[in-house]
């Protein structure tokens, strides 16, 4: 009889039909390994037994079933950790990346920023080349604007001297002075009015001068002088 290598599950619940041994479980390995009936019908089977030692109830049985167990658990705890690690690793890759353009962007900027200092510091040079000539120009507006203080010194205390005038003439009326001032600007006009100024004002009588002359030089007298007035 050939052997029967089928594994008898402690599911089933029953006796075997070919052997009729119950296995008390699908860990204690029952194995039949021939099974033939004799001369008066009885079933004559020949199994293979597990040893003592791996029975169900064995205490390193147990242990090396929740041996197994926490294998299991740490199986399944890797399994988990290993596709958290998976997850991780494409998103530290795609972070890498993104790190990458940063890094790139970074650089364009930083080119793109000594660019721009450098045109900004050329303006800024022309412009202040361009401002150099004004340096005389506002070192002669502060003087004049010493000179404007000095000024403005002077007229402040001109007007002191113009308040103490106005208080000293301040007994006249300034319309009694107005009043007198337009009074000489007439007295003046008819004064002027009176004046020749060079045209002839009138014809008088004729008149003879007596004159006396020699080498040595001529004189004469003023005929409307008085008889008894001798100057010559």
């Amino acid at each position: 009889v050939g052997l029967n290598a089928t594994r008898l599950a402690a599911s089933a619940g029953g006796p075997d039909r070919s052997t009729g041994v119950i296995p008390e479980g699908a860990e204690d390995g029952w194995r039949v390994f021939s099974s033939a009936p004799d001369s008066e019908g009885r079933c004559i089977c020949t199994v293979v037994a597990p040893q003592q030692t791996l029975c169900s109830r064995d205490a390193r049985t147990k242990q090396l079933r929740q041996l197994l167990e926490k294998v299991q658990n740490m199986t399944q705890s890797i399994e988990v950790l290993d596709r958290r690690t998976q997850r991780d690793l494409q998103y530290v890759e795609k972070m890498e990346t993104q790190m990458r353009g940063l890094e790139t962007k970074f650089k364009q900027v930083e080119e793109n920023h000594k660019a721009h200092l450098s045109r900004q510091f050329q303006a800024l040079k022309s412009k202040m080349d361009e401002l150099m000539p004004l340096i005389p120009v506002l070192e002669q507006y502060r003087a004049d604007a010493k000179l404007v203080l000095q000024f403005k010194e002077e007229v402040r205390n001109l007007s002191s001297v113009l308040a103490e005038l106005q208080e000293e003439i301040g007994a006249y009326d300034y319309e009694e002075l107005q009043s007198r001032v337009t009074n000489l600007e007439e007295r003046l006009r008819a004064c002027m009015q009176k004046l020749a100024c060079g045209k002839l004002t009138g014809i008088s009588n004729p008149l003879t001068v007596k004159t006396s002359g020699s080498r040595f030089g001529a004189w004469m007298t003023d005929p409307a002088t008085p008889e008894g007035d001798t100057t010559v």
